[in-house]
């Protein structure tokens, strides 16, 4: 069951802890920080980390208590205890310059948010606690701040010091390429809000990503290179270049996580280039049984549209009545999630566990959403954590303040996807009632069309249409087939619609 009370500042296992600590029954406290050192040297990082612990509330001079503050913290880690890790390097690291560990505890945020790939709790902590002395990180600790500092700053939209961060990432450092990639997506956001139609910086960012993970085999560099690859060919679309940016759809792998993107948004930059055989055939995919888990609303109106286009009226109307009746029910089904009183672990829920009032396309939407998956791993890793702590510890003080800690966290793990959770959706309900506003705009606009063609003395019944003349096959690697009503998976992507304009010069000049 998903429950939420709200998020906790970061001091809060501190203040528990001292509670607990001068509260009860009294405990013997550890013998000291000697035989904590020697069982985290022996390797017996979780054992360690119940002693320095002990240490660090009993220590009688500040120079023990705060090695113990980030011996804890480190064993922690270690140990594979990573969450309340970053809690205790957190304390260390809030302490500021003046902690003798305030070096090593950023090094220990870093490394916490690179196992977590958390793009938000400990990069807020790193940017708020920002200071002088991180000039004498070695270079590799340097990049990681300056690119977590950078990312969380362009997402508040301060673009001219998130641009200073992200530049300042070394070309060596394995953030170099995600550093360069937000500068790209920041270079179109500025384009965008400036009303320019210049993209060539964003392009040239996206690039440079492209050249530099073009050959790597790692999973996590592909899908970078993949993004790049899109965000290339949006960057042309958008300022224009519809041929350009086809170039780069192609370029998507086929089958990747980002091909169906790619393969709906070529459709568009076909129609703009009048391609629109190739239009309907993206769209003739995409609306495949392979995708019908998909949710696929603006494939009609990009079909409604190409018909329009080439005079295709009672093609129009049949495209938009499936249109309506598919995606209608799924707006006003929509609506008491947005205006209820559901709670964050109830959002999150929905998205996790799905519920017959919630439109199930919409909800396998959100769940395929990147940040969302990153942020269900990180409730679930609290889960898997606090199990863990639960059977490895024995009972006291310590085991008593760290599960409290969990229960804390994954209150705040729970907030922060609920949040997410409600930022998509009601992205998507913006997006929905855009799409069905379209429609509704090309429904009348052939209703116009058909009154002038009646007004004209012509005919808009449409009989049986003669077979189209054969597409053009581009080279001898491509092979001409006609399409019999079976879908095969080599085929998707590669459809084309043979397709006559049957608009009347003398009424639509």
């Amino acid at each position: 069951m998903w429950t939420h009370r709200g998020a906790l500042p970061l001091r809060t296992l501190a203040l528990v802890s001292v509670a607990l600590a001068c509260g009860g029954s009294r405990v013997a406290f550890a013998e000291g920080i000697d035989q904590a050192i020697r069982t985290y040297n022996e390797d017996k990082y979780a054992d360690a980390a119940f002693l320095f612990y002990d240490v660090m509330l009993a220590a009688p001079d500040p120079a023990t208590k705060g090695k113990a503050e980030y011996y804890l913290a480190h064993s922690l880690y270690k140990a594979g205890y990573l969450l309340p890790a970053y809690q205790f390097y957190g304390e260390v690291f809030t302490s500021g310059e003046g902690h003798p560990y305030f070096l090593k505890a950023v090094r220990g945020l870093l490394r916490v948010a690179a196992a977590l790939d958390d793009d938000t709790l400990v990069p807020g902590v790193i940017d708020r606690g920002y200071s002088r002395a991180f000039g004498y990180l070695a270079e590799a600790d340097s990049d990681a701040a300056h690119y977590l500092i950078g990312m969380i700053t362009q997402r508040r939209g301060n673009y001219a010091e998130a641009k200073s961060f992200l530049e300042a990432v070394g070309e060596r450092s394995p953030y170099y390429a995600k550093a360069r990639y937000l500068l790209a997506i920041m270079a179109v956001k500025t384009v965008a809000e400036q009303g320019s139609d210049d993209y060539s910086e964003a392009i040239r960012y996206f690039s440079e990503v492209e050249r530099r993970l073009g050959e790597s085999k790692a999973n996590e560099d592909k899908k970078l290179h993949h993004l790049a690859v899109l965000g290339k060919a949006r960057a042309y679309y958008s300022q224009g270049d519809f041929k350009g940016s086809v170039e780069f759809y192609e370029k998507v792998p086929r089958f990747s996580e980002d091909w169906y993107d790619a393969m709906f948004e070529s459709g568009w930059a076909y129609f703009q280039t009048g391609q629109f055989g190739r239009a309907l055939g993206m769209v003739h995919a995409i609306q495949s049984p392979y995708f019908d888990d998909r949710y696929r609303a603006e494939s009609w109106v990009l079909k409604a549209t190409t018909y329009f286009q080439l005079c295709h009226f009672d093609r129009v109307r049949k495209t938009l009545d499936d249109f309506f009746r598919l995606y209608e029910p799924v707006a006003e089904a929509l609506i008491p999630w947005l205006e209820g009183e559901h709670t964050d672990a109830e959002m999150v829920e929905v998205v996790v566990d799905g519920n017959p009032a919630f439109p199930e396309q919409i909800r396998r939407q959100l769940a395929n959403n990147r940040r969302f998956a990153r942020f269900l791993g990180h409730v679930r890793r609290v889960d898997s954590e606090l199990a863990r702590a639960t059977a490895e510890f024995p009972e006291g003080r310590f085991k008593a303040a760290l599960l409290s800690f969990f229960e804390q966290e994954r209150e705040q793990r729970v907030a922060l996807t609920g949040k997410l959770v409600r930022q998509q959706l009601k992205r998507e309900v913006a997006f929905l009632d855009d799409f069905l506003n379209q429609a509704r705009i090309i429904k009348f606009e052939t209703a116009d069309a058909e009154r002038k063609m009646l007004e004209a003395g012509k005919d808009i019944t449409k009989g049986p249409r003669a077979k189209g003349p054969r597409p053009i096959v581009p080279d001898a690697t491509y092979q001409y087939w006609a399409f019999l009503g079976e879908y095969w998976l080599d085929e998707l992507g590669y459809y084309e619609h043979s397709i006559k304009n049957e608009c009347v010069p003398e009424v639509f000049e």
